[in-house]
């Protein structure tokens, strides 16, 4: 199941981040920011409601003539229940992404505009990517959890990159195919129907009209 507001915030205490701005920045630009969301509404409440479960405490401090400053801290239980948390079976993830929307659309495109989205999608995540490996290489964290993603996410964005640029050019040549081929003539039950439906046309003074039906009793013909 999906980690819910009060575990996010467990972790952002773990990982040090004491004040509700410090988590709200952990997840806006700090390290959690690629891969989890936290919307700032939410963590208050969420820290609210682990003090009164005893998961967290918090100490307020004199904020030197501007509001007090509270700083929170996980506690024995909330470590255990982070734990707990985590331990449960994960939510698979959501790839949510504008450029994926959008191709969902690409008919009505130009081929043109259909590269240049593209490749603006591939340079997005070799930027990524790029960043996330100058923060590995500057050793800009330590913890062998957070190396891990830093290196998952370095070498994720350059496949994700090749991969785009490797069916991009298939895409539209797909695109080109559609938008040349030919109407196809209507086969099978559609041009049976289309023969079925179609008026009876006759000659002038050809024919006339049809008998009586002998199987049908009350066939007034």
């Amino acid at each position: 199941m999906p980690l819910d507001a009060k575990t996010l915030c467990l972790g952002a205490l773990e990982a040090g981040f004491d004040t509700g701005y410090d988590i709200r920045k952990a997840f806006e630009d700090g390290p959690f920011q690629h891969f989890q969301s936290l919307s700032y509404g939410s963590i208050y409440p969420a820290l609210n409601a682990l003090l009164v479960e005893g998961l967290a405490t918090c100490d307020v401090r004199n904020g030197d003539g501007r509001r007090d400053k509270k700083i929170y801290a996980i506690t024995d239980s909330g470590r255990a229940a982070l734990k707990a948390a985590l331990m449960e079976p994960l939510a698979a993830d959501q790839l949510r992404s504008d450029t994926m929307f959008a191709m969902a659309f690409v008919h009505l495109m130009t081929r043109d505009q259909v590269k240049r989205i593209l490749d603006e999608y591939a340079r997005a995540n070799r930027r990524l990517g790029e960043e996330l490996g100058r923060l590995l290489r500057d050793r800009m964290c330590e913890h062998p959890g957070h190396q891990f993603l830093l290196r998952l996410g370095e070498d994720g964005s350059e496949m994700w990159a090749r991969c785009i640029e490797a069916l991009r050019d298939d895409l539209v040549a797909a695109l080109d195919d559609t938008r040349e081929a030919p109407e196809a003539a209507p086969t099978g039950g559609a041009a049976a129907m289309t023969a079925r439906d179609a008026p009876e046309t006759r000659e002038p003074g050809s024919g006339s009209r049809p008998g009586p039906d002998p199987h049908h009793p009350r066939d007034p013909r």
